[in-house]
């Protein structure tokens, strides 16, 4: 069945480059990218987003931090919701 993910992510005071995309586990399936890089600073707007899986995968956050002197400069929680059939 299909899953949605949902996730949220917020800059803590350093820059850092973005991206989301979708692996899906079959060999003959595509990369799917959901979010292209961009860069984010401190100040900017919360990201929030939702990606709806039709196969299995995984989704992968990059948040590419290595011009920062700090190791923690996101924040970010995701969450899983998978659909349910209704059989009637």
């Amino acid at each position: 069945g299909d899953a949605t993910i949902v996730w949220d992510l917020v800059v803590g005071g350093w820059d850092l480059d973005y991206s989301a995309e979708f692996i899906p586990t079959a060999e003959r399936s595509y990369t799917i990218a959901v979010e292209k890089s961009r860069k984010m600073v401190y100040g900017d707007a919360p990201i929030h987003n939702c990606f709806i899986a039709n196969e299995q995968g995984k989704l992968v956050l990059s948040i590419d931090n290595t011009n920062s002197r700090r190791k923690k400069v996101a924040a970010y929680r995701y969450v899983v919701r998978k659909s349910s059939s209704i059989l009637v």
